[in-house]
């Protein structure tokens, strides 16, 4: 008896289009796309840290070890280093960057002498960021590790394997700073790859699949009308649609403030939390000289105030454009069901492909293809518009905004004229089985 209740069972379920769709046609579609877009900023990051890198190399010991020794076991490791000449901080930045260098390494004073008699010695590192994706970081990331190598390899060198195996396993200490648009963070490059993809691309994230439930109410709140039959008895008391239609968006923009006002709390919460954790201590060395300076200020992770008010507008107009959007949905179905699955299967192509090219890869550097298929997208200039104003651009953060603003009302302006005509009763775009 329970194999043909079974069969009944799920030739039920499987002649329901919902479960059709979203269980296993949706997945087949979407997620090789998605692999195939992940792929690109895989590639990306590959190709950055494939073949020999060229590197920055301030020598300030002036020995056969850092001047000889130590540049040939670089190379042996894939890294040709460029010798640098310069004595501060800020003017081997400037040189590396008109050499395209991602990387600059230098000795201390001492370092031969600390390295011989088998003692940790100290290097210090900068990298140049050129933009915040994973392949820009990855590569960061494979420079150091090869230039650990190097490091180790010499160390196997010079003492063989009889010295202190702490030692050869950790011959030096790396002290890496981060520079990116004129902003500096002392920290490992691995904290930032583990960090900033989430703060830059994240949070945005977050905060769209947050308004997504804005769009579910404004969808179901006219579906349910449909479903309940009350719309044609809503239509027939003495009120003019528009009225109808602005009392249900001014409903949802309430919801849609407050959500912006608590995503911003808990913004604000996560940001001081993690800036926290990447201040510099006081007393630092900061010179390539070794001359003791004040900590830099203006940390990657310190948020500005013209950056906060990016993020506000941007998660504002991205509630407000998925508000629209479910406004337009929910005219457009007949239920309250259809509404809220066309809902997620429309606002969830459109935010997780933008997501995962460009955590992946700068929207600059992909084919014109992609990136005009790209900013076709709204919420592509959703992410755009917080990644621009973190970095202080604020004309590319502004047209990013006033696209979000442009599709809003798009949406608002078809959803408008659906909500006026007999279209509104008569389309019913649903997704029920048809009894037989």
């Amino acid at each position: 008896m329970l194999k043909p209740l079974l069969r009944k069972e799920l030739k039920e379920l499987l002649m329901e289009k919902s479960i059709l769709v979203g269980m296993i046609i949706v997945p087949l579609i979407m997620f090789p796309l998605i692999g195939g877009l992940t792929s690109l900023g895989i590639k990306s990051a590959v190709t950055h840290v494939a073949g020999v890198q060229e590197i920055g190399l301030v020598d300030l010991d002036n020995t056969d070890l850092s001047g000889r020794l130590l540049p040939n076991m670089l190379m042996n490791n894939g890294l040709k280093p460029i010798i640098l000449d310069c004595r501060e901080r800020g003017e081997c930045v400037r040189i590396a960057e008109d050499m395209d260098l991602k990387l600059i390494m230098i000795i201390p004073t001492g370092f031969s002498e600390n390295f011989t008699r088998g003692l940790r010695s100290k290097v210090e590192t900068i990298y140049i960021l050129k933009s915040l994706s994973i392949s820009e970081i990855t590569a960061c990331e494979g420079l150091s590790s090869k230039l650990m190598k190097s490091i180790k390899s010499l160390a196997e060198k010079i003492h063989g394997r009889g010295l202190n195996i702490e030692f050869l396993k950790h011959p030096a200490d790396e002290r890496s700073t981060i520079i990116y648009l004129g902003r500096s963070l002392q920290a490992p490059i691995e904290a930032l790859a583990s960090t900033l993809p989430t703060m830059i691309l994240g949070l945005p994230l977050v905060a769209v699949m947050v308004s997504s439930y804005a769009s579910s109410i404004s969808a179901t709140s006219i579906a349910l009308e449909k479903e309940s039959k009350t719309l044609e008895l809503l239509l027939s008391l003495p009120v003019r649609r528009f009225t109808i239609l602005l009392s249900k968006l001014l409903g949802t923009i309430i919801i849609v403030i407050l959500g912006t006002i608590s995503f911003m709390v808990g913004f604000a919460i996560y940001g001081l939390m993690l800036a926290s954790a990447f201040i510099p201590e006081a007393g630092v060395e900061t010179s390539v000289s070794g001359a003791v300076q004040t900590p830099f200020i203006g940390s990657i992770f310190t948020p500005s105030p013209i950056f906060m008010a990016v993020v506000l507008a941007s998660i504002f107009l991205g509630m407000m454009m998925t508000t629209c959007l479910g406004i337009l949905i929910g005219v457009l179905c007949a239920d309250v069901r259809s509404s809220q699955q066309l809902v997620g299967a429309v606002v969830t192509p459109l935010t997780i492909f933008p997501f995962f090219i460009l955590i992946f890869s700068s929207i600059e550097s992909l084919p014109a293809g992609i990136r005009l298929a790209l900013l076709l997208d709204p919420y592509t200039h959703f992410f755009l518009a917080v990644m621009k104003g973190f970095i202080g651009d604020l004309p590319s953060a502004a047209i990013s905004l006033a696209v979000m603003v442009g599709a809003t009302i798009i949406m608002l302006a078809i959803g408008s004229w659906l909500f006026m005509g007999e279209r509104l009763i008569t389309m019913r775009i649903g997704f029920r089985r048809k009894s037989i």
